[in-house]
């Protein structure tokens, strides 16, 4: 579709002009009313401008937030357009953290969370951001009152997963400890009269039979338990099998003997799948930081080389271009010229000696 849009207009148009940006939180939601008023064909130009300069690490924080508010304000041209706002949304939380700027990565998370409920990453990159803000007590509240809110809306099972993940950040939590043994009492309780209930219906001649029926039923689970696939100790595959795993057989077998125990485990490889994940991207950029720094070494060893070039010192240029090869390395910009460069010299250097 032709326009006649600049980058700059669109992020105008889309986040407003920056003087009037107020706390990050109330600024991202307003916007994203704002925006949903703006007719489908201006949202689309808007959409083509920003994504032509939206790839890669370069791509500026408010193009992405651009980005963000469109697709959050017009889910369904975004479907059409392919424009993923969680993707673009935690690409963007990065950049912002990155950037030093917590509280509008928290506030970009924070919305998308709201506004596309869900999302296991989003979670995640929540859950850790704040950990290394030093936030974990925000980050344990926040986990409390959810758990509180599913225990309103009667799902105990997984009020009482977010209540282990609280102990696990804070164990002197004495609330969320009693909240778990109330509501394994409370899961016991609800087994017995189930299986009282039972046994009253169908009386005292299907006592034997039913009785049967359970163990064997337990038996039966116990070894479908152990059939599952076990993790292996720093294999992030494994520990995520073993996970899918796990919730798979608890909506699959939610009351059994050793639900509990299964539901423990769940949250332990949460958090272990958290840590892990956690050290490969400081991993993976601690590698690339490494990278830059090397290429920006090459590109200083044949800037230098250059200029020994131009001072007339030819065996000073040699040095510095072979430097800047092995910093660089074959998939460096300038590896080809800069190896020629060194061929030349030495083949100069040989024969004027």
């Amino acid at each position: 579709m032709p326009t006649t849009l600049i980058v700059r207009d669109a992020t105008l148009a889309i986040n407003g002009a920056p003087e009037k940006r107020t706390e990050p939180r109330a600024h991202v939601q307003a916007r994203i009313a704002e925006v949903a008023n703006l007719d489908a064909r201006t949202a689309e130009e808007c959409v083509e401008v920003l994504s032509s300069v939206a790839g890669g690490e370069g791509a500026e924080p408010e193009v992405l937030e651009a980005l963000v508010i469109v697709a959050l304000a017009h889910p369904g041209l975004a479907e059409q357009l392919g424009l993923d706002a969680v993707v673009t949304g935690r690409r963007l939380a990065t950049r912002y953290e990155r950037l030093g700027e917590i509280e509008r990565a928290l506030a970009v998370l924070e919305t998308l969370l709201q506004s596309v409920p869900g999302q296991p990453s989003l979670e995640r990159d929540l859950a850790l951001l704040m950990r290394r803000q030093g936030m974990v007590q925000d980050l344990v509240g926040r986990y409390f009152e959810r758990a509180k809110k599913l225990m309103r809306e009667g799902r105990n099972q997984e009020a009482s997963g977010w209540l282990r993940e609280v102990l696990q950040l804070d164990p002197g939590r004495k609330d969320a400890a009693r909240l778990i043994r109330d509501l394994r009492f409370k899961h016991q309780n609800n087994v017995q009269r189930r299986g009282v209930g039972l046994r009253f219906v169908l009386g005292a001649l299907s006592f034997s039979l039913l009785l049967s029926y359970g163990v064997l039923r337990e038996f039966r689970l116990s070894q479908e338990f152990r059939t599952l696939s076990q993790p292996v100790g720093g294999n992030l595959g494994s520990l995520k099998r073993r996970l899918s795993d796990l919730e798979q057989f608890i909506r699959a077998h939610p009351v059994w003997h050793g639900a509990l125990a299964v539901l423990s485990e769940r949250s332990e490889l949460r958090v272990q799948l958290e840590v892990f994940e956690e050290k490969l991207r400081q991993e993976r950029e601690a590698q690339e930081r490494a990278r830059r720094e090397s290429l920006e070494s090459a590109d200083l060893s044949r800037a230098r080389g250059m200029l020994a070039v131009e001072q007339g010192d030819l065996q000073g240029a040699l040095d510095s271009f072979r430097q800047a090869l092995e910093f660089g390395g074959r998939d460096w910009t300038h590896f080809e010229r800069v190896s020629r460069d060194v061929s030349d010299l030495e083949t100069h250097l040989r024969a004027n000696r």
